[in-house]
């Protein structure tokens, strides 16, 4: 099983389990350490059943785009089913070869994507590509590194091996592919790893 195929039979169980209110509750918690703007265009990468959309739309407002984008064709047809009435383009891809022009986002984010990414490198240039000079990148997740990664080691199947990067090396990759103000917060139930382009 790839992790394609993975994810597609895990998006059912998944939009079940993410919709409890102790799950709602840390993503809520986790959004209010993003700093959108009205009329912002954001890029959802990885956006899964679609957890932030609702809270995307209400800072940016109806002025505001939302591109939702995730490689799972089950996540994303149940986030369309849930959240079509914010109005996001829903885009089946992967983040390290993403179908947008350049530099035409406000924000970027990345929220529980990033160990399950292939070349880590490769899609953190992408961010860049499409951000706005100025724009802001997002790496989030509603655990620790050390939480997440002993949480991944357990599950078996194609992301056992699905690891974030300790600080040192996250700083790298995102500032050579030329982010700058590189800030990692790493604590109990919250990591954010943010930059601007």
């Amino acid at each position: 099983m790839n992790k394609k195929e993975f994810f597609d039979n895990l998006a059912p169980q998944w939009e079940k389990e993410h919709r409890i209110e102790r799950e709602m509750k840390k993503v809520e918690d986790l959004f209010s350490h993003i700093e959108l703007k009205y009329k912002d265009w954001v890029l959802d990468s990885g956006t899964g059943t679609g957890r932030l959309i609702p809270l995307i739309r209400r800072a940016v407002g109806r002025q505001g785009k939302i591109a939702a984008m995730d490689f799972s064709y089950e996540m994303l047809k149940i986030a369309q089913q849930n959240h079509i009435r914010e109005n996001p383009l829903f885009i089946q891809s992967n983040a390290e070869k993403l179908p947008f022009l350049n530099k035409i986002f406000d924000v970027v984010i990345c929220f529980a994507l990033f160990p399950h990414i292939s070349d880590k490198p490769k899609a953190v240039k992408e961010f860049f590509r499409l951000l706005k000079p100025g724009g802001r990148l997002y790496i989030a997740h509603t655990m620790s590194r050390e939480e997440l990664n002993l949480f991944h080691s357990r599950i078996k199947g194609p992301v056992c091996q699905d690891f974030l990067p300790e600080d040192s090396e996250m700083e790298e990759m995102i500032a050579a592919a030329g982010f700058e103000d590189v800030r990692i917060r790493n604590e109990k139930a919250l990591y954010i790893a943010q930059a601007s382009a």
